[in-house]
Order: C-alpha cells, then structure tokens, then sequence
C-alpha cells in the first residue's frame, strides 16, 4: 500500500462517526485466523516454504496493526453528541450545544462536554413542554446562563477560562432530579 494511501486511510478513519472501521478489520482479522487454522489443520504442509510463511506472517501483522490502529482512532465516547473529539490534534469547539428531553424527563441529552476556553457560545435547544435553562457555574459561583425556554432555542455567549464546570437547569428542583452535567474546557 503507498504512504499516502496509509496516510488517507487513518485520516477517514479518525473522521468516522462511529466503530465501523474498528468492527470491520477486527472480522478481517478474526476471519484470517478462522481460515488459517482451518485450512492450517487440513493441510499438514501449510504454508508451503520460506515464502508462503512469510507471507502468512505479513497479512496477519497488517491485520493485527490495521485492527490496533482502528480501534485507537475510532476510540471515544459515542454518546458525546454535544462534545467536541479532537481527531489529530484539533482543538475542541467553542460551541455548547445543548438539548433538553424533549418528552418533559428532567435530564439533557449528555452528561459531559468539552469546549475550547475563551469566547464560547451556549446553544440550547428545549422541545419539552417543560420550562428550562442551561446555568454554567464553577464552584457557586455562576459563570453563564441562558434564558428559560420551552419548546424553544435560546443562544448565549460566555468567556470561560480552563477548568472543570458544572452545568445544570436552575428551574425549580430540575438539578438536584438529575438535570446536570460535567463540562470541562480546554
């Protein structure tokens, strides 16, 4: 395979959305080892010479070195829609994008993001029929809010150093039902 080829392969790799590429060279993998032992325990003289054996070593470290680097790209947190992944180095986004239940339950729809420190923009979306806000704090101290909405979308902006945040829904008794998160900026 030409270095650039590599080069694009691991670059789609790191771009994908999901564990695809991961579950695809792994059944590679695990295919070859099924065909070498069975085709190995029906042929006493497999591999045939110096060169078959090199051969059968060659494609298995490719697929073992091809399912390692898969799985180091595609690993992460699946559930972290609003989370900005640094794939290659990129730094995470300055957008919190935030959503509300939308069938009325006291929860977002992700326990932990990540954003970059600086200006930052807050976008929370809420479908419930109930009223809610998204309050970013660290320690008690309150940092950002947006307005409280139903069935609506608000945007607000906040300058936010490095550290670990909490946010939460200032609504009522909403945070200590559960209506809260992790957020950590970088």
């Amino acid at each position: 395979m030409h270095p650039g080829n590599v080069a694009g392969a691991a670059s789609l790799l790191a771009a994908a959305p999901s564990k695809a590429p991961f579950y695809v060279v792994g059944a590679a993998l695990a295919a070859w080892a099924v065909a070498l032992a069975a085709f190995g325990a029906t042929h006493p003289e497999f591999p045939h010479g110096a060169g078959g054996a090199r051969l059968v070593v060659l494609t298995t470290v490719l697929l073992v070195a091809g399912a390692m680097t898969a799985a180091v790209l595609t690993a992460g947190d699946e559930g972290g829609k609003a989370q900005a992944r640094p794939a290659g180095g990129a730094a995470p986004s300055s957008t919190l994008a935030l959503a509300a239940d939308p069938s009325g339950g006291l929860s977002y729809d992700v326990r932990q993001a990540t954003v970059a420190a600086g200006a930052d923009t807050i976008r929370f979306v809420n479908r419930s029929p109930l009223a809610h806000d998204v309050t970013i704090a660290q320690g008690s101290k309150v940092v950002a809010a947006t307005k409280t909405i139903d069935h609506a979308t608000t945007t607000t902006t906040a300058r936010l150093a490095p550290g670990r945040y909490v946010f939460y829904c200032s609504v009522d008794e909403h945070r200590q039902a559960g209506m809260q998160g992790t957020l950590t900026v970088r």
